[in-house]
This record gives structure tokens, sequence and C-alpha cells, in this order.
């Protein structure tokens, strides 16, 4: 996080190492030269600002050589993800997985969004996906928590109810 403390345009630091994470998730190839502890850091070095001499600009660049010289490149991937969750989190930003049956509408995720944003009282990210084993409704991973709005769990809390002979609402 101090690399885009100190820098006045951290918005487009971010952007350039969404870029570089984008490549790292992308390019098995990538990802192989950068593990290899044949190749020599400067050659590793050489290729990482060619690959991104006109996509990213030299805080970045800069950036990634220092991870380099240290012998880090191997985990890469999981400092720009551990990158991200920081910035996030200084923004006041949750990512939450959220898993449905069926294909939302915008204006259902429009109102799930807004229902999640109330629920952890902070601006959310919400990264949609089709989950065929749900028999219907949805899922929604907030950090460690998992919110069940699927028709499988409301069917086991009725039987649950029914079983125990109780008719008040939780």
């Amino acid at each position: 996080m101090a690399l885009t403390a100190d820098a006045k345009d951290s918005e487009s630091i971010a952007k350039d190492l969404l870029t570089v994470q984008a490549a790292v998730k992308s390019s098995r190839e990538f990802r192989s030269l950068l593990a290899s502890p044949i190749v020599s850091k400067e050659k590793k070095k050489a290729i990482v600002t060619e690959v991104f001499r006109k996509k990213i600009g030299d805080v970045a660049r800069d950036y990634l050589s220092a991870i380099i010289d240290k012998r880090r490149e191997d985990i890469l991937s999981e400092i720009l993800a551990e990158y991200f969750l920081l910035r996030d989190e200084q923004l006041g930003i949750v990512s939450v997985d959220v898993k449905t049956t069926i294909e939302f509408s915008a204006a259902q995720e429009r109102s799930l969004t807004k229902q999640l944003e109330s629920y952890t009282q902070k601006k959310v990210r919400v990264s949609f996906s089709l989950d065929k084993m749900l028999k219907g409704g949805f899922i929604a991973k907030v950090g460690d928590t998992m919110l069940d709005g699927s028709i499988r769990r409301q069917l086991e809390i009725l039987r649950a109810r029914l079983k125990d002979g109780s008719t008040s609402k939780n």
C-alpha cells in the first residue's frame, strides 16, 4: 500500500497493477518464467520491462523490478491479490461472490447490490456466477460469511420448524 500512498496517481497505478495481474492470470508461460529459478533476475526484469513497456507506468514497472530483485516474483499473483484486498479495505469496498441458479436481470442485480451494501454498511463489488447445483435462490459470500437464500436452505429451516412444532419466524 505504500506504493500508492506516496504516489499522487494511485488510481493509475492500481490500473497498471490490474493489467499485470491479468497477464499473470492468463499466461501460463509468464507464470512459469517468473517461477523459474533458472532464469536470472536481470533477464526476468528485461522481459517484464519489454512486455509491459507501453502498458504500464514507470512506478508499477519499478515495483515489479523491486519484487524481482527481492526474489519474490514467484508469488507475484499473491502479492497483487493482497494489494487489491488492502486497497479495497482502505477504500471501504467489500467483494461479494453471489451464486445463482439463473441469470439475474440488471434490476435484480442492482436490488441485491443495494441490499448487500445496506447489510455490510460498505460499498460492494459483486461478482455473479451461475451454479446449476442450486435448486433456486442464491448464495452470497461476504468475506467469511455465507448468506444462504437458496431454496434448499429455506426448506431446511421449514423442516426444522415443523419438526420442532415451532411456528415462530426467525
